[in-house]
């Protein structure tokens, strides 16, 4: 165990939502490489509720790396065509936090966000989030890619780690995995949840974080 601490900031994803804590992503991370953890992870936040609690979550505890993991409940659509946190904010949001995590002498690490099961009116995702309210573009996993786009792209302009969870998920289902293995189902958990991971889900995302912090340790 080294005293390097890794704080995850974020929401109900990284704060290990329906799972064991040992079965969290955070908790793996800091198993991999012998880091103290610190989970920042509060369910239902969005980029703006997470900045609002950094000074007091975060930034007084002056972690050695912390990543960064909002968007789930930035993008969804309050109306029609309506996000619950618009892109212009959001992206403000993720420079404002990482240039304080900079400030500090932090290593931040962005994280995109990982695909949902969009199902229809009666089941998974849309049945919480009508789908009529996607329109432009259409479809939630076009306005999750949205969002995903300005994490890259914040990444690439400030220079900093960049763990694209999407990518590295739709790379899992393209060689034979299946979303209904590492997302909440009916089948695996009993609920039509299609958002949180499973343990498989979080195995997954500390696999594509590990890649990631392994490059620069």
């Amino acid at each position: 165990m080294t005293d390097k601490l890794l704080i995850g900031f974020g929401d109900s994803i990284m704060a290990g939502a329906f799972v064991q804590p040992e079965d969290t992503y955070l908790v793996k991370l800091g198993e991999m490489f012998g880091f103290k953890t610190k989970n920042a992870g509060v369910p239902g936040n969005t980029s703006t509720q997470g900045l609002a609690r950094m000074e007091e979550d975060v930034l007084r505890f002056r972690p050695d790396i912390c990543i960064v993991a909002f968007g789930m409940n930035d993008h969804y659509a309050v109306a029609s065509d309506v996000r619950n946190v618009e892109k212009p904010v959001y992206r403000k949001n993720l420079r404002i936090m990482i240039t304080k995590l900079q400030e500090i002498g932090c290593k931040p690490v962005l994280c995109t966000i990982n695909p949902v099961i969009a199902g229809d009116k009666h089941a998974y995702y849309y049945r919480r989030h009508p789908e009529e309210w996607y329109l432009h573009p259409k479809g939630v996993m076009a306005w999750i890619e949205e969002y995903n786009e300005i994490i890259r792209q914040i990444a690439k302009s400030m220079k900093i780690s960049l763990a694209d969870i999407a990518m590295y998920w739709k790379k899992y289902v393209h060689n034979g995995g299946s979303l209904a293995e590492v997302l909440r189902t009916i089948e695996n958990s009993g609920d039509d949840d299609g958002v949180h991971p499973t343990p498989a889900g979080h195995a997954l995302y500390a696999e594509c974080i590990a890649e990631e912090i392994s490059q620069w340790l």
